[in-house]
């Protein structure tokens, strides 16, 4: 007889929060991160 085994856990997803990496690397960059959360914030 074969018996099929369940398991009701699932694993744990870890998301980082921070890779020690700076967010932008250059002005440009800054600029649309700045613009494209403004833009978020007003919706």
């Amino acid at each position: 007889m074969v018996k099929k085994l369940t398991t009701d856990t699932k694993p744990e997803i870890i998301y980082s929060d921070s890779d020690g990496q700076p967010m932008a690397d250059n002005t440009k960059q800054f600029r649309w991160i700045v613009t494209i959360k403004e833009n978020l914030e007003i919706v």
